[in-house]
């Protein structure tokens, strides 16, 4: 069973600053707690990371599993420095950030008489129509600057949102760390509360953008509407289907009931791909809007004459398409020509004048750093040789000491007692575990967490207290976040660790790698075909522009992912490239032509029926063949004008006005006439004839029969 570390108690002070008062909240990953600010003089938020599964000793201590903790300890402050740098209105500022306990905080201001969505929801129930639009729209105003950054915030749901007392909006706890550790697990689906993270979320190769966080607005704008949340994604592609919002809540506007739907599609090139996009489908602006009838078809069938394409483009872009090969062995995957090289990194190296050589020191029984000056090396030596009484002296300064029976006298002070060598070592503020360099004056405490405090040469230096790995980072130059790998012809920083590469930070970006996977976990196999684009890894093609992906399967292409709309829908069938093409120009695939004809004729006889086309040019003449009077063999010519029906030859003939007609239909090759004053049915059996239209595609011919007339004289006088 997973066990969450224990909350920091009331009162315990972290960083010099902040006193704890009492616990928010806390969730899988960190815990909330409300502080006093002692510097502001006023409150704060402290975050804490501290994921389920830690220990915190009796210390205070967060003990981290495996060598995950440094990476995310700095996965956990690089988001904490880009979101200080984000003056987004609605977004909490960040005051501090900072190392503590074996893990890292961040302080932020702390919004009085805030409470989470999640809680409005549980007291309040569904909300109106006009709230959830207004929480809605305040987050779209949130997120599109914070989009406009090329920053996602990747955990959106209502315990991440927080309203205050006069109904402002604020989003907080931005999930970058929570993802970089998602892909550290075997799964990610611990990691993400279901209903909220769309699919893309839960594949540790899949790209993420605006659109991953849509996914979470509109699901979380369906709980504020229906009083839960939709079924998760994994639901969802095991065959559960998405609940119509409309079902729930029929009083709310049809176009944001579509828009949310919309954004809730289990396909990212689905939903909404901006803020401004999804804003103007909630402003009932027509996407993709398509021709229907016959003049659609007629268009399509003119298209699909002129149809050729070109076997190396690519049918979502015309771009080229081309085989992709994943990346060499340990290339590096930002520039395609370095290789990713190990750094050396050696926590025994000095990070003061990194040439030298630390050393441990124990400073405990006896003391080996003396109490009066706080950095010398104390000496002891026998008072005798049979003794037991020793003089110690600092190699530093004038300090002298008797040292008999486990405690300490200074011999320099008249009045002084012995004391244990624990009381000095506290008055000398050092700890029992010391790191000393062998070529320069520098020394280091051991700290409860674990870091290394500087004590020697002062706190002049850029750095003060950091875990070993940082300082070893700091010997050879770098950052303390840096990573233990980099590139050697490009410089791109990566942490390398197990099997799974994470892209730290990178000054130029040709391929777009570091735009699509900066800060993810990736494991080094996936990152040979990621570099390249290609998400899958197998064989296939991709296209340099639109990034529109195929694997290949012999003479068939499978579809991995593309942004185009008319082939999204086909993800993950096999087709060949020429059905490609023509699924993407919207035209029917080799297979479907057959159906495709079929819809023409039909699409031709129902325009018949409504008046689209004639015998003649004026639209006058409605039907002219053979035809006899029902239950006679002696054949004439039946002629139905806009005016008037005619059956006769040359000489005789029977008129009847169309005016006069109240009800007409058909009974296989008959068609029966009711005219008004008339007590019997006019019926007549018809001959099929043909009809030759004209249409942008070509000339086509049609066969009607009694059907077609009748239909077509109901349509005409609407009976």
């Amino acid at each position: 069973m997973v066990v969450d570390p224990a909350p920091l108690e009331p009162g315990c002070q972290l960083a010099d600053r902040f006193r704890v008062r009492e616990v928010l909240g806390r969730g899988g990953f960190g815990i909330a707690y409300l502080a006093d600010d002692l510097i502001r003089q006023d409150l704060a938020v402290i975050k804490e990371l501290a994921p389920s599964g830690v220990r915190r000793t009796r210390d205070r201590v967060i003990q981290f599993d495996g060598s995950s903790g440094p990476q995310l300890r700095e996965r956990f402050l690089d988001e904490a420095g880009v979101l200080s740098h984000l003056n987004v209105k609605g977004v909490p500022a960040i005051r501090q950030t900072f190392r503590e306990n074996g893990t890292a905080y961040f302080a932020m201001d702390y919004v009085p008489g805030a409470t989470t969505l999640e809680e409005y929801l549980q007291r309040m129930g569904r909300l109106s129509s006009e709230k959830a639009v207004a929480i809605f729209e305040a987050l779209l105003d949130i997120l599109e600057p914070i989009h406009a950054k090329r920053i996602l915030h990747r955990d959106l749901k209502p315990s991440n949102i927080l309203l205050d007392e006069d109904g402002r909006v604020y989003l907080i706890d931005f999930g970058a760390a929570r993802e970089w550790h998602a892909d550290s697990a075997t799964k990610h689906t611990v990691f993400y509360t279901p209903g909220y993270a769309p699919p893309e979320q839960l594949s540790e190769r899949a790209r993420r953008g605006p659109a991953t966080d849509l996914y979470a607005l509109c699901a979380t704008a369906f709980v504020m509407l229906a009083g839960e949340p939709p079924p998760s994604p994994n639901d969802r592609l095991g065959g559960i289907p998405l609940p119509a919002l409309s079902t729930y809540r029929p009083d709310v506007d049809p176009v944001l009931i579509r828009t949310i739907e919309e954004g809730l599609s289990l396909s990212y090139s689905d939903r909404p791909q901006t803020v401004a996009e999804l804003r103007d489908r909630l402003e009932n602006v027509a996407i993709g809007a398509h021709h229907t009838g016959l003049e659609a078809l007629d268009e399509t069938l003119l298209r699909l004459k002129q149809f050729k394409y070109e076997k190396r483009s690519c049918p979502a872009c015309g771009g080229l398409l081309h085989e992709a090969k994943p990346i060499k062995r340990n290339v590096c995957p930002v520039c395609h020509e370095g290789m990713l090289r190990k750094r050396d990194i050696n926590e025994k190296v000095c990070p003061m004048c990194r040439s030298g050589v630390l050393a441990h020191i124990s400073n405990s029984s006896p003391l080996a750093i003396c109490p009066s000056c706080k950095h010398g090396t104390l000496h002891y030596r026998r008072k005798g040789i049979l003794s037991l009484e020793q003089t110690a002296s600092c190699d530093a300064c004038d300090a002298r000491y008797d040292v008999c029976g486990g405690k300490m006298t200074d011999l320099l002070q008249n009045d002084s007692e012995p004391q244990d060598f624990a009381v000095w070592r506290r008055l000398s503020c050092r700890s029992t575990d010391i790191w000393r360099c062998g070529d320069c004056p520098a020394q280091f405490d051991v700290l409860p967490d674990g870091r290394w405090s500087q004590v020697i040469p002062g706190l002049d230096s850029k750095y003060r207290n950091l875990f070993p790995d940082e300082w070893a980072r700091v010997a050879i130059g770098l950052d303390p976040g840096s990573g233990n790998a980099s590139c050697e012809t490009c410089g791109a920083d990566f942490y390398l660790e197990g099997g799974n590469l994470t892209l730290l930070d990178a000054r130029d970006d040709p391929n777009g790698y570091a735009a699509a996977f900066m800060g993810r976990l990736i494991s080094l196999e996936a990152v040979r075909w990621l570099a390249v684009g290609k998400s899958s890894p197998h064989a296939g093609c991709l296209c340099e522009h639109c990034r529109t992906e195929f694997d290949r399967d012999g003479d068939y292409l499978r579809l991995i992912a593309t942004a185009d709309k008319r082939m999204t829908i086909h993800v993950d069938r096999l087709k060949r490239l020429e059905d490609w093409h023509r699924i993407a120009q919207g035209l029917p695939t080799v297979d479907m032509e057959a159906n495709f004809q079929g819809e023409l004729d039909a699409a031709l006889h129902d325009s018949y029926r409504r008046r689209v086309f004639s015998f003649d040019n004026e639209g006058r003449i409605l039907w002219k063949g053979a035809a006899a009077v029902a239950g006679n063999e002696h054949t004439s010519t039946l002629t139905v004008t806009a005016e008037e029906i005619v059956f006769g030859g040359v000489i005789r003939k029977k008129r009847y006005p169309l005016k006069a007609l109240v009800a007409v239909w058909a009974d296989n090759q008959e068609i029966h006439l009711r005219l008004s004053g008339a007590r019997d049915t006019v019926a007549y059996q018809v001959a099929p004839i043909t009809l030759t239209t004209k249409l942008a595609s070509g000339n086509y011919t049609i066969h009607l029969d009694a059907r077609d007339l009748a239909a077509r004289l109901s349509y005409e006088f609407d009976l």
